[in-house]
């Protein structure tokens, strides 16, 4: 179970953050860049944002790996929710070929849930990087 408010506060924003970008990445034109952002930046932001709510006192190094995985593993699944189901059904609907892909995807239950499992672990991976980076150089100006 988790202690600490802080960690459910960034899963949930990560979540609804998440969800927003799969909406987003909808568009063909922007899936990528969408999909990057949330691959490396979303922690930063996260970190960011709460310290600017003041949410987060004192940023640790370890503390913003912490929270960075978080952001990432939360976000991504956040992002798997609503991307895959609407862009299957826009496949289904107007039989595109941008979401041939996902179509594929969406066959197997067990490919679909290992693909997003496995991706997620990846974005969680990233995030705690960009989460170190950020807590680094709030350390580095700090003094």
């Amino acid at each position: 179970m988790i202690k600490n408010p802080i960690f459910k506060i960034i899963s949930i924003v990560s979540v609804i953050t998440g969800a927003i970008f799969g909406i987003i990445a909808l568009l063909p034109l922007i899936s990528f860049g969408v999909f990057i952002v949330l691959m490396f930046f979303l922690a930063p932001f996260m970190i960011i944002y709460f310290k600017h709510l003041n949410l987060i006192e004192n940023l640790e190094i370890e503390q913003g790996i912490l929270y960075g995985a978080i952001s990432g593993f939360t976000g991504f699944l956040g992002f798997s929710i609503m991307f895959f189901p609407l862009a299957f059904l826009i496949d289904l609907i107007f039989k595109t070929e941008t979401f041939l892909w996902v179509k594929v995807i969406c066959q197997n239950f067990l490919f679909i849930a290992g693909t997003v499992f496995f991706t997620a672990l990846l974005c969680s991976l990233m995030n705690a990087f960009t989460g170190f980076m950020t807590s680094y150089i709030y350390q580095y100006f700090k003094k």
